[in-house]
């Protein structure tokens, strides 16, 4: 039996209810989220919306202009703990961008109450670049407790 000619072969429920539209999109956490829950069923925690918190968005710009060598990571001393301003301070300039970055996207993740989890990506020139961070919620503010970045340490 052919998928053509007979349709699909497989009689299980899921299977069954996808084969019978299978132009429609999968359903998942980040395009659906269930109301009313704040965890999946799996008991991941569903995505907190799509739309990045304004001040993480800015944070993660303001990272991207310290990693391209157009702001200093000292001017950022409040709202990074003091390794990820080390690394920073290594890694500032290391991205070669002619223009001022512009990031393309920012992704988020809650992680428990108080921090998120983020990564952003870069559109410099003809190529893009990435980075990821994680935030912790201190006195009404985020504070940047880790960083990695698409270069080789």
């Amino acid at each position: 039996m052919s998928h053509s000619s007979h349709g699909h072969p497989c009689r299980r429920p899921l299977c069954a209810r996808a084969s019978a539209s299978p132009w429609r999109p999968a359903r998942t956490p980040a395009r659906t989220p269930v109301r009313g829950m704040s965890v999946g069923r799996c008991g991941a925690p569903l995505l907190a919306g799509h739309r990045t918190p304004g001040d993480v968005h800015r944070l993660a710009q303001q990272m991207a202009e310290v990693l391209v060598g157009r702001r200093a990571p000292e001017v950022l001393r409040n709202q990074v703990t003091v390794p990820v301003r080390e690394e920073l301070r290594r890694l500032r300039g290391t991205v070669g961008c002619a223009m001022a970055p512009r990031l393309a996207r920012v992704f988020h993740q809650p992680l428990g109450a108080s921090g998120v989890e983020a990564s952003a990506v870069i559109d410099c020139d003809r190529r893009s670049r990435v980075f990821a961070f994680r935030l912790r919620r201190e006195g009404g503010r985020w504070v940047c407790t880790r960083l990695e970045t698409d270069r080789g340490h």
